[in-house]
Formats: C-alpha cells, sequence, structure tokens
C-alpha cells in the first residue's frame, strides 16, 4: 500500500461517520429515501450468477452505462451499483429487471464484502471512477476491471502524477482502459497503464438511452404551464455560475418579457442562493411546486427547480438549453442529453469535460458558446425568437450524437474478456 492510499483510507475511515450522516440526508432529500446503511459496508444482496457487474457514481454516469448494461444482458447476467441514490433510482428506472445496489464506501473490508457476496465474474467502472480500495480488492479476488467510455482531463492527470506509485498502481489495477479519445489514453499511459491494455472506443454517452415517456411528458409539461411561451433551461448550473445566471434571466427578460425561464441547480441545496440572486435583481422566482400547477405560468415566469431526477423532462418542455458547469471551472456536464432530446444547447467557456461532444455538436451548428451571463442571454433570446433555427439546430444535433459505434466497439472489447 502507497503511503498517498494509506494516508487516504485512514482519513475516510476517520470521516465515514460524517460520510454516511451526509449520505444520508442527500439520499432524503433528493431521492426521498431512507439511506441503506449496511450497504454502504458491502451487504449487498448475494448473487450467485457470476455477474457483469457495472458501477456508476450517480444519474449521470448510470445514464452513460444503461445502454452497455442493456447490450451485456442479452447474454450474460447484469448487476449495477451506484453511489447516490439518485443514480439507483435512475438505474431502476432504465433497467428495471437488473439487481441494483447502493455502492459501498471506498474501503478495503466493505468492498471486500460486496465482492464476496455479488462475486461478479468482470467489473465495469466508467470515466472517472477510479477507487483506490476498490481496485485493491478486486486486485486480490483476480477480478478484472475495465473502465469504459474513460476520460482524464489534464489537471486530473497532473495531480495524479505528483504520487507516480500510486498512480502506477492505479493503472495497474486497470485489465482494460476503453478511452474516449486519443488524448485521454494517452494521459492514462502516461501515468503507467501499459499501452497493451488501452484502446480508443469512444464515449458511451452518444449512446445514451432516453428514458420513453421523457418526450411524451415534456411535450405535456409544456401544453399544460406555458401556454405557447418560448422557453429556456440552465441545466446542471453550479454556485460559481450563480450571478452569470441572473444576469441571463434579466437580459432575457428585457428581449422576450413572456419568455419562460427553467433553473436546474446540480445540487438542490443551492437553489436558495440562485434564488436570493435573482431577487438582488428584482425578478421574480417560483418554486418547483409551480410545476405541479393545473393552469398555465404567468408569462416570463422563472421557475427554481429544487428537485432531482426532472431536468430531462423540462430539456423536453424547453426550446433551448443551456448546460451549466461551464461558465465556471468545472469542466462542464453532459450537452448530449439535450441534443439528443432535439435541443440547441449553449455553453460556456469551461469544457474540459464535455470537449470532444462540444466540438462534435459546435461543427453541425447546434451548440453556441458563449463568454459570460450577458452573453449567454443574448443567445439565448436570440434563439428562441427564431423557432426554426431552433427546430434546425434540433435535429442537427441530434443526428449528430446518435451513434452506436462507440457502445458497439465497447461491447466487442469487453466480450474477448468474458
Amino acid at each position: 500500500m502507497t503511503i498517498p492510499r494509506l494516508l487516504y483510507t485512514a482519513a475516510l475511515r476517520l470521516a465515514s461517520p460524517a460520510v454516511l450522516i451526509h449520505l444520508a440526508r442527500r439520499s432524503r432529500r433528493q431521492a426521498g429515501v431512507a439511506e441503506d446503511w449496511r450497504a454502504r459496508f458491502g451487504h449487498g444482496a448475494k448473487d450467485t450468477r457470476s455477474p457483469v457487474w457495472l458501477h456508476g457514481a450517480s444519474a449521470g454516469e448510470i445514464q452513460s452505462l444503461a445502454s452497455l448494461a442493456a447490450a451485456l444482458e442479452a447474454t450474460y447476467p447484469v448487476r449495477l451499483s451506484a453511489f447516490t441514490a439518485t443514480g439507483r433510482a435512475r438505474a431502476r428506472m432504465l433497467l428495471p429487471d437488473a439487481p441494483i445496489d447502493l455502492a459501498p464506501l471506498d474501503l478495503p473490508g466493505a468492498w471486500r464484502c460486496y465482492l464476496e457476496r455479488t462475486a461478479p465474474r468482470l467489473a465495469i467502472l466508467i470515466e472517472t471512477e477510479l477507487w483506490p480500495n476498490l481496485l485493491q480488492a478486486a486486485g486480490r479476488r483476480d477480478l478484472p476491471v475495465v473502465l469504459a467510455s474513460a476520460r482524464m482531463s489534464e489537471r486530473t492527470a497532473r495531480r495524479l502524477a505528483r504520487f507516480p506509485a500510486t498512480a502506477r498502481a492505479l493503472m495497474n489495477g486497470l485489465q482494460l482502459v476503453l478511452a474516449q479519445s486519443e488524448e485521454d489514453l494517452e494521459r492514462f499511459v502516461t501515468l503507467g497503464l501499459p499501452r497493451d491494455r488501452g484502446v480508443v472506443t469512444g464515449s458511451l454517452k452518444t449512446a445514451l438511452m432516453i428514458p420513453p415517456d421523457v418526450r411524451r411528458q415534456g411535450i405535456a409539461l409544456r401544453d399544460r404551464l406555458f401556454a405557447g411561451q418560448p422557453a429556456w433551461v440552465a441545466g446542471s448550473v453550479r454556485t460559481g455560475e450563480i450571478q452569470a445566471i441572473a444576469e441571463a434571466v434579466s437580459g432575457v427578460q428585457e428581449s422576450l418579457p413572456g419568455a419562460m425561464t427553467l433553473i436546474v441547480p446540480r445540487h438542490p441545496e443551492t437553489a436558495p442562493a440562485f434564488i436570493e440572486a435573482l431577487h438582488a435583481r428584482g425578478i421574480q422566482v417560483l418554486g418547483a411546486a409551480a410545476l405541479d400547477a393545473d393552469e398555465s405560468l404567468p408569462r416570463g415566469a422563472v421557475v427554481v427547480v429544487d428537485r432531482v431526477g426532472i431536468l430531462l423532462t423540462l430539456y423536453a418542455a424547453a426550446d433551448v438549453a443551456f448546460v451549466g458547469g461551464t461558465l465556471s471551472p468545472v469542466g462542464g456536464h453532459n450537452v448530449l442529453e439535450p441534443a439528443l432530446l432535439e435541443r440547441p444547447v449553449v455553453v460556456g467557456p469551461c469544457v474540459d469535460n464535455v470537449r470532444s461532444a462540444v466540438a462534435q455538436l459546435k461543427a453541425v451548428g447546434a451548440l453556441s458558446l458563449v463568454r459570460d451571463g450577458l452573453e449567454l442571454g443574448r443567445e439565448v433570446a436570440a434563439l428562441m425568437a427564431d423557432a426554426v433555427e431552433v427546430g434546425r439546430a434540433g435535429r442537427a444535433g441530434a443526428r449528430a450524437v446518435t451513434d452506436t459505434a462507440a457502445l458497439a466497439a465497447t461491447v466487442e472489447a469487453i466480450g474477448k474478456l468474458l
């Protein structure tokens, strides 16, 4: 065990009571369910099927894994886990027949217990899920681990490079890395991944499973609440974007007074900060309960939505989508979801996590780049004022990102290990 991993494990053990309390509160707040304490220490239901186990942190990662799980389920038994209650809820919605667990804390004993009880034949992690004690526990069981749709930003690579022994141990714990791009793969290799264990297969987000009812629910919500007015969504917005979003809302209201605005913070508990910033500009705000009304919202309504699991429906209801985490140094969230729903996408300049998808959408005129809240308001208003352009850009984006090649390549590569 390297010294950084030893310190990390000791710190997590000491912090585990506080972590568990935080997770319990978040599960209750975001998903309305009680925390499963036993699951956090590895006590998943026993499984005698020798399943392929797929793990994602939260709803976004599970959304990416779902198409892969569905493809593998045709041949092998599968099992999923998610670290958050919202991730588990999304998995249950997309794959109702598969066993789905809350993932343990990244503690050696918790993972040892979980792997003994579930006995998977193969573990598939997604994107950036490099958990040191999970990889160590898998190695001791000779359980092959695949990192699918793998990505690594320059920032993460630099951080890991400061601890070369730990980085090598992480890389050696991966049997196969299926990278989103050559740049991603090169960063893994530089950190110690043997080159013959890596291949570029692309991003699984190009084969996202959109729940079948989302479009229907979005249209129904639009017809019930918007009374023919244009609408835009600021989705997965972060606290570093509060002032920019408030400025954009003000700009939209000046240009298109009747337009509806739906603001969905990435973390629902930050909603009051967005409301405060809007009030400071004299903007009246409605809460998420307004979405349950039977009558149309007032013209120009601004709704701050502190709910989880509703963003896709709101994308489907709106005309234009701004994707958050791009006007603050977060790196961006999923731009493909609104694109698949035929919505023009607007993002800020901070797109390290979604750079290839942004380039793909921008190349077909389905995505706009803005620098700040002022430009965001102008761009959103200009798009909503041109219904023909909204339709053209939305259809172009959906065509550009509807691609199963990455899924097929991923399934083929994984099949060689099974």
